[in-house]
């Protein structure tokens, strides 16, 4: 009977640990997309002002394409990371550190 009920708890945490993943994967995709979308329009709204000179797309461009890229990344891996367990530890690990690096643990 013992035997069971630690079986049941061990069951219910790794439930658990399975849930916190995919929602910390999932939050971090939605952070970075956001992220991404903000330094983008910020670009373009500073790209329209009226020049004399036409202006080409600055550098951040890219970078808030990738942001966005990574966040979608993400997002999608939540959705299958119970098929892949190892490889939805490691993205969020990395996406931990890069959130904490980027956002300053936001």
């Amino acid at each position: 009977m013992a035997d069971d009920a630690i079986r049941y708890l061990e069951r219910i945490n790794q439930q658990q640990q399975h849930r916190r993943l995919l929602l910390l994967l999932l939050d971090s995709g939605r952070r970075f997309m956001l992220l991404g979308a903000a330094i983008l329009m910020c670009e373009l709204l500073t790209m329209s002002a009226p020049t004399p000179t036409p202006s080409h797309p600055g550098p951040y461009v890219f970078v808030a394409f990738l942001l966005w890229l990574l966040g979608a990344a993400l997002a999608m891996l939540s959705l299958v990371a119970g098929q892949f367990p190892a490889f939805a530890a490691v993205a969020a690990a990395i996406a931990t550190k890069l959130r904490n690096y980027l956002l300053g643990g936001v």
